[in-house]
């Protein structure tokens, strides 16, 4: 959510245009409201798709499709115009959370409530089958809680009925909640939506889904070759659930017989309280109080902090395909993803809460990493320039690559954990959430969270291509660098437990990597292409000090903040420790340059239980006539002595190694450093005081 460019529409048919949503494949969506103020999702075709005679063809055509799908369970098409300069389409909004993010935050359902909201969606499966449609991408996400009863969104794909299978791109669908049939490659139909209806009843009685969780393969070969897990599944609707999931779809209840089996047909509720628990109940309430806070300006703009609260509560259905399913505040993270998007599927749900204050990542681990690195003990193809990470209690190293990320007990040398994903360069480095509990990285399509003890994916800020994320130092918040297209590029912050955009920061455009300092007060960048380094109020997201200048290093560290106020950052000629808290605008104290040093900073680390600054330094060969780069190591120490730390003892020595590791990460208490051997392809166990090799793996 932002508020509105210079270049964007300002009304788009009768609504007036209060803010920017989001940008999909197909277009731009904007909030806008009608002559009576109520809230629609417009979205606008692109350029280049509206002078395309073949895309406005099927856009009509799906439009008249979305335009099928409709009932007390459906929010409805509003307007739209096909055949205007440029084709748009206006959807109604929800007013609740999907299923998925009331079953993590409120808990599963009773019976009853989980009886009464299978009847609405199979009320709804009957009238769409009855008009040879089918939905084909039903799961909780797609599955929105109003008071008024459970809503169906996302029918843009809505077309099996009437489009010829060989025309499409492979399955549609979510891990856990597609069909085996579909999994398989063979044609889906309304069966397949009976069998992901049973997945979602039983995903509402018991919190999980029917399949477990896993990588998107693992759960789909269980789809395909096991039983159902339906453990926790009321002894009433076993057998029931268990005919919806039949691997055989010729033996699956109709939509029509499991809605007679169910009860029958469900009108509207009068009020939440009328079909769910109070828990739930208290979740719609809230999210109904803080959109009706929402006053948008009747001028240029809207209340952009009421905006941002409401957060996933509101949510637009997308019914044309390339929009996909929006969310207020989907351009700014709101929207998450679970492992469907591995496989190039779309999903929604939250990030699970930890079921312990803190994991031991050499123990909690899912099963399905465990296997893996029995499988394959190896690290998953190390690249050039690799940066491990070491977990926050020392215990594991993470080892990235392009098959994945590997999890070493780097004093044993074994690899403990192998957490298969598919990584290219422009994913960023491995994070830690406070507790061991989670790993997290960014990537060209979102924030990448996976809980190391279920073996659950998350994706956040869905679509977004992410330079890099930080987990806050209480673990509540993960904020991401995002690099823009389609809305402003920013720096924000997600809540984990509700998805929700909750702080956006200052001038925050282009930013390349995002550190918190120690107490989570303040949150450094650096925007690269400009050598421009901010450092944010952590609380406010004010800028509170920036310097211009700064060099993105090729690896390792850019910054750090080691304490309040304390920054160390790189320049050509070397790490600069500056601290800006201080009043007397007498902050420089440690700019080393080291005369034997040939070349420029491209690397550095720090180690406060040692007290030793590490700089690699390289040589261009054509500025010294040698036929390759020529790499320096120098290793200061420095003690603070003063009441503000600057009186800097500085011993500089110059390191001969007989192979540099670079990459550095310093284990948290300084007991080793990890780096990687650009020779070999190890990554290494290195000495903290000479950072001469000790062990190596991989």
């Amino acid at each position: 959510m932002r508020q509105l460019a210079a270049d964007d529409p300002r009304r788009i048919g009768p609504y007036r245009i209060v803010a920017f949503l989001g940008a999909g494949g197909m277009g731009r969506v904007y909030l806008g409201l009608d002559r009576d103020g109520r809230p629609a999702a417009v979205k606008v075709v692109r350029a280049e798709h509206a002078y395309d005679p073949a895309f406005r063809e099927r856009f009509a055509h799906e439009l008249a499709l979305a335009q099928r799908t409709h009932g007390p369970n459906v929010p409805r098409v509003y307007a739209a115009d096909t055949s205007g300069e440029v084709p748009w389409l206006a959807t109604e909004y929800v007013m609740g959370p999907s299923l998925q993010h009331l079953v993590e935050g409120a808990g599963p359902l009773p019976e009853r409530s989980a009886v009464l909201l299978g009847r609405g969606i199979a009320q709804t499966l009957v009238g769409v089958h009855r008009q040879g449609l089918a939905h084909l991408d039903l799961k909780p996400g797609n599955v929105m809680v109003a008071a008024e009863g459970p809503q169906l969104i996302d029918f843009g794909i809505a077309r099996a009925g009437e489009v010829d299978d060989a025309e499409g791109e492979g399955f549609t669908g979510t891990p856990g909640y597609l069909a085996p049939e579909v999994a398989r490659g063979e044609v889906g139909g309304a069966p397949a939506d009976v069998f992901a209806l049973g997945g979602i009843l039983v995903h509402a009685l018991t919190g999980r889904g029917p399949f477990g969780d896993g990588h998107p393969a693992t759960i789909l070969y269980r789809t395909v070759n096991s039983a159902p897990d339906i453990n926790g599944v009321p002894t009433s609707l076993r057998g029931l659930l268990s005919a919806c999931l039949d691997k055989d779809p010729s033996r699956r209840p109709t939509a029509e017989g499991l809605l007679h089996l169910l009860g029958g047909p469900l009108p509207p509720a009068p009020e939440a309280s009328a079909w769910l628990p109070p828990l739930a109940v208290a979740r719609i309430e809230d999210i109904t109080r803080r959109y009706g806070a929402i006053q948008p300006d009747p001028g240029t703009g809207t209340n952009k902090r009421g905006l941002l609260v409401v957060g996933a509560a509101v949510v637009a259905l997308g019914l044309v395909g390339g929009f996909g399913a929006w969310t207020l505040t989907d351009a700014l993270g709101g929207g998450v993803e679970t492992a469907g998007a591995v496989a190039g599927e779309d999903s929604e749900q939250e990030v699970p809460s930890a079921g312990r204050q803190q994991c031991d990542p050499t123990e909690h681990l899912a099963t399905e990493y465990v296997d893996a690195a029995e499988a394959d003990p190896t690290i998953p193809g190390v690249p050039d320039g690799v940066r491990t990470t070491f977990s926050h209690d020392g215990s594991v190293l993470a080892v990235p690559g392009p098959g994945g990320v590997a999890l070493w007990d780097w004093a044993n040398g074994t690899e403990l954990a192998l957490v298969e994903a598919t990584r290219s360069d422009e994913d960023g480095a491995i994070r830690f959430s406070p507790n061991d509990c989670l790993i997290a990285w960014a990537s060209p399509t979102g924030a990448r969270v996976y809980s190391l003890e279920t073996g659950e994916l998350t994706v956040h800020a869905r679509g977004r291509p992410l330079e890099d994320v930080a987990f806050s130092p209480d673990g509540t918040t993960l904020t991401v660098a995002d690099s823009g297209e389609g809305h402003e590029a920013s720096l924000y912050d997600i809540d984990l437990d509700s998805g929700e955009t909750t702080l956006v920061y200052d001038r925050s455009s282009d930013v390349d990597e995002v550190v918190y300092s120690p107490e989570g007060t303040h949150v450094v960048g650096l925007i690269g292409l400009l050598g421009r380094l901010h450092v944010w109020d952590g609380e406010t997201g004010e800028v509170v000090f920036t310097e211009e200048g700064v060099p993105s290093l090729n690896t390792g560290s850019m910054f750090d903040l080691l304490g309040e106020g304390e920054l160390l950052f790189g320049q050509p000629g070397g790490p600069v420790h500056y601290d800006f808290a201080r009043d007397d605008g007498q902050g420089w104290q440690f700019i080393p340059e080291p005369e034997e040093a040939e070349g420029e900073l491209i690397e550095f680390a720090y180690n406060p239980a040692t007290h030793r600054l590490y700089a690699f330094y390289a040589t261009d060969p054509e500025e010294t006539g040698r036929d390759t780069i020529t790499l320096e190591l120098f290793v200061w120490e420095y003690r603070s002595e003063d009441e503000y730390g600057f009186e800097v003892q500085l011993e500089e020595s110059e390191v001969e190694l007989e192979r540099p590791s670079l990459g550095l990460t310093v284990h948290p208490e300084g007991e080793v450093v990890a780096g990687y051997d650009t020779e070999s392809g190890h990554v290494t166990i290195l000495d903290p005081l000479t950072l001469r090799e000790l062990d190596h793996f991989g």
